[in-house]
């Protein structure tokens, strides 16, 4: 599982729950479209778990962008029901490929316009370039030990 399975699998909860709206994945342009959601990765770790397997963490940030009105004012209730609703679509078990991932989403503080959401997730892969068999052993011990009852 890479992290560019997650971000698509992600992309594709939130296209088919807002499908008007605009998911810019990994960079938001300068002139983006309202409303619209903005998920980047701050972070993507990989660190040893035992000899055949590899950790994978990693951190990403949802920006979700309100709509503004003709004075250019944003409405907080809507961008916290809005928040809410996207915490309440990825909470359950995502689909990532044949894999399931659980997502740890956390609220961060809140700006007018928009909200932002923690999204950390880890999981364990094989270890790049290991072989499907352990190496056979160089030698092995028999031990027998007979009991006998009288």
């Amino acid at each position: 599982m890479r992290t560019l399975d997650i971000l698509d699998a992600i992309n594709g909860k939130l296209v088919e729950r807002w499908p008007e709206r605009t998911v810019y994945v990994d960079v938001c342009p300068v002139d983006f479209d309202r409303p619209s959601f903005w998920l980047a990765v701050e972070q993507d770790e990989q660190t040893d778990a035992n000899r055949f397997l590899v950790r994978h963490d990693i951190r990403l940030k949802l920006t979700i962008y309100d709509q503004l009105d003709e004075h250019y004012d944003a409405s907080w209730y809507r961008l916290a029901g809005e928040s809410d609703a996207v915490m309440e679509l990825l909470t359950p078990v995502l689909q990532v490929g044949s894999r399931h991932l659980k997502l740890n989403l956390k609220a961060l503080p809140r700006e007018a316009d928009r909200s932002f959401l923690q999204i950390t997730a880890s999981w364990m892969d094989d270890r790049p370039g290991r072989d499907d068999q352990p190496p056979p052993a160089d030698s092995y011990s028999l031990r027998v030990r007979e009991n006998i009852k009288s």
